[in-house]
């Protein structure tokens, strides 16, 4: 394997000073900056989409994006004689983006929103999304956000149901049926609002709009005074506001759900692309939904259910520990924008 990333480094027009293991593949201090390597064989799937939109960024002033370094050859995919292919990509210095430090968060906000309003200038005419087949990810599309989350409410009923059926009852299920009926509540409020939330039926009846689709801390890296934005393995066809909400989600369970620190982001992003009230009511609806207790009774149920980590119930406690505090951050969020 090592010859193998030799020879496939020495295709490129690049002096490799070091490398190391990091994110999937190898990442290279070059003295033409930072660089990372991939095997081709597990990002195939996406390539053309993923070009696609990081040209388009490009084009309009997005600098600071992983694009992909062409090899001496002038292609985008290197091939070796044996057969293996590899992807180089144009990488950045800097720390990822800290979710205590508000600075990092306005600026994380602020990106996506620029992010989001120069993908809304996108042709996507002749743009065809490739099939992701057995990558393991669930597809989310306007169409169907929907019945996803009427699913997932079934799917906490049918489990709840189990749980109380069993005789013996794990110190898991127990905690889990006693917070069911709240968790369970604020989740069929939330179904009920997106049905009837006006920005949700305008993407229904509208046209296709683009998604990073796994903004997180770990891609978006402060690279001096510009924020690099990586990791568009996931974008393509979707709901840009997602993209928002999940990233306010993840701050603020970090963050205890500091009110201000949710304002923090979405202020960020504000100030970069507007949004209306029907808009706010979504990113409301969605940081409503209780996502966390869903994941871990969904875990529960599909894994081995005689044999839970100690882990497992930690999750749990910490989920119902954080629910006063999340329940105080949706009465004002909510309240101010819905």
């Amino acid at each position: 394997m090592e010859d193998k990333v030799e020879r496939a480094i020495e295709a490129y027009d690049v002096s490799v000073r070091r490398r190391y293991r990091a994110r999937g593949g190898w990442l290279l201090e070059t003295n033409k900056g930072p660089r990372l390597l991939r095997e081709y064989e597990t990002i195939q799937k996406h390539f053309y989409m993923e070009n696609e939109m990081k040209k388009h960024l490009m084009k309009r002033g997005f600098s600071a994006v992983d694009v992909v370094v062409a090899a001496r050859d002038g292609e985008p995919v290197l091939t070796l004689e044996t057969g293996e292919k590899y992807v180089m990509y144009q990488w950045f210095s800097g720390e990822e983006c800290d979710l205590k430090v508000e600075q990092d968060l306005a600026k994380a906000g602020e990106n996506l929103g620029r992010l989001h309003r120069v993908f809304e200038e996108f042709d996507m005419e002749n743009l065809v999304e490739e099939p992701r087949e057995g990558d393991g990810r669930e597809e989310v599309s306007t169409e169907d956000l929907l019945s996803l989350y009427l699913r997932h409410n079934r799917e906490l009923r049918r489990v709840n149901r189990y749980m109380k059926s069993k005789k013996r009852k794990t110190e898991f299920e127990i905690q889990a049926i006693n917070c069911f009926s709240g968790y369970y509540e604020k989740a069929c409020e939330a179904a009920e609002r997106l049905e009837r939330n006006g920005y949700y039926q305008g993407l229904r009846a509208g046209v296709p709009m683009l998604c990073h689709g796994d903004y997180n801390y770990h891609n978006i890296i402060m690279a001096g005074k510009q924020v690099a934005t990586v990791g568009f393995e996931k974008a393509g066809l979707g709901v840009p506001l997602l993209d928002l909400t999940y990233f306010m989600r993840k701050t603020l369970e970090k963050n205890e759900w500091k009110n201000e620190v949710g304002e923090v982001v979405l202020n960020g992003y504000r100030a970069a692309k507007t949004l209306d009230q029907e808009q706010l009511e979504f990113v409301g609806i969605m940081l409503l939904y209780p996502e966390k207790y869903w994941k871990l009774l969904n875990q529960y149920f599909n894994k081995k259910k005689s044999w839970l980590s100690a882990k497992s119930l930690e999750k749990l406690q910490n989920v119902g520990n954080q629910e006063v505090k999340r329940e105080k951050f949706l009465r004002v969020f909510l309240g101010k924008y819905c």
